[in-house]
């Protein structure tokens, strides 16, 4: 099995590898929520992807509409998704990867629910400004690499004789989710909104 193995990672000979990193679903609700916390990755020998979520969650109780920067600053367990991705590669190759969305429970509106995604722990920078989920919930926006998910951020880590050439070997994302200030407050009352957050890659040589 490790000889066939290591024959499969030999990029520049195969040209193309499909790593998919399993994502066990986690739920995003706007009112209530559970997950478990632990790695998920992907190895061919030579390139290693890895994508941990931790054990909290978003956990919000009858949450009512709140402005665009309330809910950019929510902080602490329940209210603000913290996950990590990471790469590792031997040798000299592209690994771009995909963030997507995979909608669970829906009975509010997605017109009614804002998604806000930022990079950091200390200090947060703004990946994918705040978009309400009916402008990425669209057949135009389908994932490629996920079947039933709306693409949500896609960026590539790029390996030179091992070492990091271009991009993030290890980012640590944070995803809010919120209700939108122009939700009537009328129409969410006691319904519940829950995605899934998976991380795709296709992984090929340089150059292919």
């Amino acid at each position: 099995m490790e000889e066939n193995s290591s024959r499969k990672v030999l990029l520049s000979v195969l040209g193309v590898a499909i790593l998919v990193v399993a994502v066990i679903g986690v739920s995003f609700a706007l009112y209530s929520t559970s997950s478990t916390g632990k790695v998920n990755s992907i190895s061919t020998g030579t390139i290693t992807m890895s994508y941990t979520e931790p054990s909290n969650g978003i956990n919000l109780t009858n949450a009512l509409p709140i402005s665009d920067a309330e809910g950019k600053s929510l902080k602490g367990e329940g209210n603000v998704f913290t996950f990590t991705v990471a790469t590792t590669a031997s040798g000299t190759v592209t690994v771009p990867y995909e963030i997507n969305i995979t909608k669970e429970t829906s009975k509010l509106a997605d017109s009614a629910v804002a998604v806000y995604l930022t990079k950091g722990t200390t200090a947060e920078t703004e990946v994918v400004p705040k978009q309400l989920m009916s402008a990425v919930v669209l057949d135009s926006n389908k994932s490629a690499l996920r079947e039933d998910a709306y693409k949500l951020y896609e960026t590539s880590v790029a390996y030179e004789n091992g070492t990091v050439k271009t991009g993030e070997a290890t980012t640590t994302y944070n995803l809010r989710i919120w209700v939108d200030a122009n939700a009537d407050a009328d129409t969410i009352k006691d319904q519940e909104y829950k995605i899934k957050v998976n991380v795709d890659s296709k992984v090929k040589a340089i150059g292919q």
